[in-house]
């Protein structure tokens, strides 16, 4: 479903990103972990377009992506979430998720055309109970709380229907009850909608994903199942450390 081979990035004389590769089937849930600093969003700037990759190639469904930018990756079904909030303030959530669900239709119209298209609001309904915001829709973003933010930032990306998603750091800055809410929602997406997903909590990651690639100073270190990376002594060394001793305390 996607293939990245041999992606290379440097900034100056830095080799940040160094011959990356790696293949997804369809609806699999793949984790990119790693240290800070590994080059792990960098990956996802080369795949979403936002940076130009120096040399390799992107194909998603077989199809070379590479030379495509931001917007029609996006309109080829790739669609991304951020690390940090990338969000209309003064919009509410439902409006917010309006402009994203327009965007899934091809459809470049005002806010009041968009509220009165079906195939629209639907979307957006669905997206809403989908991430857990059904009942906050009519709150303005800046009165939100930092978590229910998170659960748009992702609302966003799913309200255009993408066949790949993209999500970087999805918890990040969230506490427990929250984390949980995100381990639901992540369980609960459509099982044919193909997931990479950059994330430091450790019992996400090993509870979601199908496998695991390990990036370290721009590279990939390991790939392999949850299990066998618990397992494996170059990841404890350069990342996961004592986690396996402090999670079974």
């Amino acid at each position: 479903m996607f293939e990245v081979r041999q992606i290379c990035k440097a900034f100056g004389g830095n080799q940040v990103v160094k011959n990356i590769s790696f293949t997804l089937e369809k609806g699999e849930r793949r984790v990119l972990l790693g240290p800070n600093g590994a080059g792990k969003t960098t990956i996802f700037n080369l795949l979403a377009g936002t940076i130009p990759v120096d040399s390799g190639d992107i194909l998603l469904e077989g199809k070379s992506i590479i030379s495509q930018s931001v917007a029609m990756r996006a309109n080829a079904g790739l669609a991304r979430s951020y690390q940090k909030n990338n969000l209309f303030e003064a919009l509410t959530m439902r409006e917010n998720l309006v402009l994203a669900a327009t965007a899934s239709q091809g459809k470049a119209s005002s806010l009041r055309d968009s509220f009165l298209d079906k195939a629209v609001m639907q979307i957006v309904i669905e997206t809403a109970e989908q991430v857990g915001l059904i009942d906050l829709l009519d709150m303005q973003v800046k009165h939100a709380s930092y978590g229910n933010r998170r659960q748009l930032e992702v609302g966003i990306a799913l309200a255009s229907r993408p066949r790949l998603l993209l999500m970087d750091e999805p918890t990040s800055g969230v506490g427990p009850a929250m984390i949980e809410g995100f381990q639901r929602l992540l369980h609960d997406l459509p099982k044919d909608l193909t997931i990479i997903i950059i994330e430091h909590d450790m019992d996400i990651a090993f509870s979601i994903a199908d496998k695991i690639t390990v990036i370290n100073f721009g590279e990939i270190v390991f790939e392999g199942t949850p299990q066998q990376t618990k397992g494996n002594k170059t990841v404890r060394d350069i990342y996961l450390g004592d986690w396996d001793k402090n999670a079974s305390a």
